[in-house]
This record gives C-alpha cells, sequence and structure tokens, in this order.
C-alpha cells in the first residue's frame, strides 16, 4: 500500500501534467511559439514524471 506522502506526489504530477497541457493550449490559441515549444517539453516532461512515478509506487506495493 502506497503512503498518503506517495498518493499526494502522484496527484501533484498528474495536476502539473494536466496543468501544462492547458497552458500549452493557451500558448498556442495566443500565437506564443516560443513558449508553447517550451510548455511542450514541460509537459512531455510531466508526463515522464508520472509514468515513472506510476510504475515505481506500483512496484512498491507489489513488494508487499
Amino acid at each position: 500500500m502506497i503512503t498518503k506522502q506517495q498518493k499526494t506526489a502522484l496527484n501533484m504530477a498528474k495536476f502539473i501534467q494536466a496543468q501544462s497541457l492547458l497552458l500549452l493550449e493557451k500558448f498556442n490559441e495566443l500565437d506564443f511559439d516560443a513558449e508553447a515549444d517550451l510548455c511542450e517539453t514541460l509537459h512531455e516532461n510531466a508526463e515522464q514524471v508520472f509514468r515513472t512515478l506510476t510504475l515505481r509506487l506500483g512496484d512498491l506495493q507489489g513488494d508487499l
């Protein structure tokens, strides 16, 4: 079972992933290409953090 702190970290990672996508959409609407490019990288990194954290916490649950 994952701890409350681990669940909080997972929720934060998911939130950052979702918010970075919303920000990317806003930058695209505004034609802010440079910012959109940076935000796209941010979103990809946020996705990777969420995926790896999900796998790590899943592995911890499997160890019990």
